[in-house]
């Protein structure tokens, strides 16, 4: 007798579970909490990549991208308020929910880590945008820093690096068991600068929180301002002329170079080479200077609108020359100096390692990811850009030396973007110029935009011009959750090192 083969056993992708369900609005679908669970223990079995996650009301908001790109959303209400945690199975899903949980009072159950991400003792209220708030004790409990059994056995210590100090970085708490000169365990503390952003931005019309995107950070205000221009034209299903995408281009790229010369310029400070640090800080002095010349601002605000830029006439088309030739030269012998400095190169490799795997699991992108070998530029799907700009260039070892030559190499990258299109300046017909009517706006809108840190999204409901519902996915959030592990197992030495190599993270995680 002929056994017959077993038959086959199917899995249901969680994608696929999420699309079974009543879609609610463009991105998103209501899932009941059972159905959540389900989902939930899916994910394992599934590619989808977490993105963010917030709270407005009664609801829970999650955030995923299907196939690397595309938006695909939850909407779950819960009866009490607690729900299945995410980041047990997306790593990348840890600070979301501690974020949820001191603002809303909203448990995530399994969850990794629900320490407070944000409060540091001096909110009036817990859980602030709850309708359940009620008065802190006074004074506040302080969250204490234990220092692991083990470590303490072994004659441990204790460091700390206080926010007012900053010493060269963001306004941040950091705290460090060292046994020796071998960090053992680092913990960071965010909040110290947090404005409220998101909240202030509800129920405002869109024209007047035009200024405050451009302001949310100086460092990465162009990337803020493309990402939310993207989200209202993709609710209002309008695509600008080609003459305004190549200036967008022009104002990112210059953007991102600015910023690169900056984190570069931190990093030899740290390391002591005041002769390339130098370079970096003139370069970009000519750069800022040249971008308020010609575009109005030396940090490129109030640059982007929705369907539009800045009067193109106070824009306008300039011949390759006028980008400052001295900077080109500057970046260039910068690069020579760091690879003509005496064991340079060798004191940076495999220090401050993120490996492939964390940048996957903590879903980091930028150079930070590109530099642990996550080839991820989300530039390939803006209309902007043009895909023989971008020169595919990715590290593997994931370490500071990596970082450092990557940020050369986009620079590099970036120069030949904007030559490029200043010299291919196309004479356009004529075209009818539409505009975006602010006040007929209804529904929602997802607008992403590659800044210095990686990908930026912006999530926007808008009915009548007002906004309804909006939130922030600053990558800077995970990159500066992810940077604790890396520091462990480090020299106290090199720890400054490696966090000048991240950049200025603290403007992206205190909205």
């Amino acid at each position: 007798m002929i056994q017959s083969d077993p038959p086959l056993t199917t899995h249901t992708k969680a994608a696929d579970l999420i699309k079974k369900h009543k879609r609610e609005s463009k991105f998103f679908f209501r899932v009941e909490e059972d159905e959540w669970r389900e989902i939930v223990l899916k994910l394992p079995l599934d590619r989808l990549i977490f993105l963010a996650m917030w709270c407005s009301g009664d609801d829970i908001n999650i955030l995923f991208l299907e196939n690397g790109f595309r938006p695909l959303g939850v909407r779950v209400a819960f009866s009490i308020d607690r729900y299945l945690a995410v980041s047990q199975i997306r790593p990348a899903a840890i600070i979301y929910e501690r974020m949820i949980w001191e603002l809303w009072g909203k448990e995530a159950m399994n969850a990794v880590d629900l320490r407070p991400w944000l409060d540091r003792g001096l909110w009036k209220h817990t859980w602030p945008l709850s309708s359940k708030q009620a008065p802190t004790t006074w004074p506040p409990e302080q969250y204490d820093y234990e220092m692991p059994p083990d470590i303490v056995q072994k004659g441990g210590e204790l460091a700390t690096i206080d926010p007012s100090s900053c010493q060269g970085f963001s306004p941040s708490l950091w705290r460090f068991a060292m046994v020796g000169e071998t960090i053992i365990k680092a913990e960071s503390l965010y909040g110290y600068t947090h404005r409220s952003i998101i909240s202030n931005l509800l129920n405002k019309n869109v024209l007047e929180v035009l200024p405050r995107i451009s302001r949310i950070n100086a460092v990465d205000s162009v990337a803020h301002q493309i990402a939310f221009a993207h989200a209202i034209e993709d609710m209002a299903q309008f695509m600008p002329t080609a003459k305004v995408l190549r200036k967008r281009v022009i104002l990112s790229e210059l953007s991102k170079i600015i910023a690169h010369l900056l984190y570069l310029s931190q990093l030899f400070r740290q390391l002591g080479i005041g002769i390339i640090a130098s370079r970096c800080e003139i370069a970009r002095e000519l750069l800022m200077r040249w971008s308020a010349h010609y575009y109005g601002h030396r940090w490129l605000m109030d640059c982007v609108f929705p369907g539009t830029v800045r009067s193109i006439d106070e824009m306008g088309e300039e011949a390759t020359e006028k980008l400052p030739a001295k900077v080109k030269y500057l970046c260039a012998e910068a690069h020579k100096l760091m690879h003509g400095f005496p064991g340079l190169i060798d004191s940076l490799q495999d220090i401050g390692v993120l490996s492939t795997e964390q940048a996957i699991q903590f879903n980091i992108g930028g150079v930070i990811g590109r530099a642990s070998g996550r080839d991820v530029d989300i530039r390939r799907y803006m209309p902007e850009y043009r895909l023989e700009w971008l020169s595919p260039r990715t590290f593997t070892s994931g370490d500071v030396y990596a970082r450092m030559q990557l940020r050369f190499q986009e620079i590099e990258n970036a120069l030949q973007i904007i030559e490029t299109i200043l010299q291919d300046v196309e004479e356009e017909a004529p075209v009818e110029d539409k505009k975006i009517i602010v006040e007929t706006l209804y529904g929602e809108g997802i607008g992403v935009c590659e800044g210095v840190q990686g990908d930026l999204w912006y999530y926007i409901k808008i009915e009548g011009g007002i906004i309804k519902d909006i939130f922030i996915r600053d990558p800077a959030a995970n990159q500066a959750y992810v940077l604790q592990g890396i520091l462990q197992g480090e020299l106290w030495e090199n720890q400054s090192i490696i966090r000048a190599s991240f950049g200025i993270l603290s403007t992206g995680v205190d909205l």
